[in-house]
């Protein structure tokens, strides 16, 4: 898959922290929630904050949530929904046929400028060891499907790796 030239998704120390707890404490589901934060004038994704959603299927392999429940968030925080992420706990480091689709179905379909956030496990001591409390890079794939140029996979920077590069 080709990786998108200029957009990136860039991840706030405290978007990184509440990533990795949600995802280590429901290890054995997708763990899954909305990315808050600001789309730049550039269409880089600012991600400040995490905020976690129950996984409705309780599944390894799917996730959904309560469309109350994005509601709720889209109502207490409008305008602030910029993506979504998920785990894949088994460590399938792709997006599967059914993140495809929905992807193409909300950023094309429904016009929702999202990013797309699937962190791959598995999510044992040796992955909390090597996170050293923030989720490593390699970790995180991240997508948006543009309407020219079809589903791209996007570059992930943590907030300190961003400072430190300008």
């Amino acid at each position: 898959m080709k990786t998108h030239q200029n957009a990136r998704v860039i991840l706030s120390m405290s978007a990184q922290e509440t990533l990795l707890h949600d995802i280590y404490q429901r290890r054995s589901i997708e763990a899954c929630g909305v990315l808050l934060g600001t789309i730049d004038a550039n269409g880089n994704w600012q991600v400040q904050q995490i905020q976690p959603l129950q996984n409705t299927a309780n599944s390894s392999v799917y996730f959904e949530f309560a469309p109350e429940d994005l509601l709720e968030v889209e109502l207490t925080r409008p305008g602030e929904i910029i993506g979504v992420y998920h785990s894949h706990p088994g460590g399938f480091a792709s997006a599967s046929t059914t993140d495809r689709e929905n992807m193409q179905r909300v950023n094309l379909e429904q016009e929702i400028p999202w990013v797309w956030l699937i962190i791959c496990g598995p999510f044992n001591e040796a992955f909390l060891q090597r996170a050293d409390g923030q989720i490593p890079l390699a970790s995180i794939l991240a997508y948006h499907h543009y309407s020219q140029e079809g589903l791209q996979q996007i570059a992930v920077q943590a907030e300190q790796n961003f400072r430190t590069e300008l």
